[in-house]
């Protein structure tokens, strides 16, 4: 969500609205696992969809993307929302914007991919350290067939991608404990157990995990 450019903003907005859509499902889907609480930060805002779905669940909304054309949309779009807050920034920049702040949840939308193998591991661990004990961090990215088309020079955005099972473990990594992990869309076969049982042949992997209690 982070990474589109101005022409851009129009088709997502059409794709967020069409409820045959992959990033529709997506969005309800990351709803669905939502429960509310005091504050939420939602990395790589692109046009504010999912600020819009959980607005009324959190005293407080927090929104960073480092494209100024989607802070200009999520600020005019919720400028009259005095718990919601846009910020321009990129996500390397989270340790410093937040340093004081924990969250129930953080939400990072097919963000991760954009930037480099290194930094996503970096910037999990802040994110883990940015919630609060006992929070939950919701994630989604490309999966499988995304890491073989960057493999062959085809994907001209994405610099990397891993199976469900490879996200997974990086994000085990940073500390979190995994609750789930399922695939937005099975291919061709539209069902909900194998997009939950098999997860690593689906499009977009989503995963939800938890900061332990210390």
């Amino acid at each position: 969500m982070m990474l589109f450019h101005k022409e851009d903003y129009e088709l997502l907005l059409l794709q967020y609205r069409d409820p045959n859509s992959l990033m529709y499902k997506k969005l309800r889907i990351v709803d669905s696992y939502i429960n509310g609480g005091e504050t939420l930060l939602d990395i790589g805002v692109g046009i504010g969809e999912l600020i819009e779905l959980e607005k009324q669940r959190f005293r407080k909304i927090y929104g960073i993307d480092a494209d100024e054309e989607s802070v200009n949309i999520c600020r005019k779009r919720f400028e009259s929302d005095e718990n919601i807050y846009i910020i321009e920034g990129n996500i390397n920049d989270l340790e410093n914007l937040f340093e004081d702040r924990k969250f129930d949840y953080i939400t990072c939308l097919d963000v991760l991919e954009h930037i480099k193998v290194e930094e996503c591991v970096k910037n999990l661990n802040n994110i883990y350290d940015l919630l609060r004990d006992g929070g939950k961090f919701i994630f989604t990215g490309p999966g499988l067939f995304e890491k073989i088309r960057i493999l062959l020079g085809r994907s001209p955005t994405h610099l990397h991608s891993h199976s469900s099972y490879g996200w997974k473990r990086m994000i085990e990594r940073a500390g979190f404990d995994v609750m789930n992990v399922e695939t937005v869309e099975f291919p061709i076969i539209h069902s909900n157990f194998l997009r939950k049982r098999l997860h690593i042949f689906g499009k977009c992997c989503l995963i939800v995990a938890e900061k332990r209690f210390r």
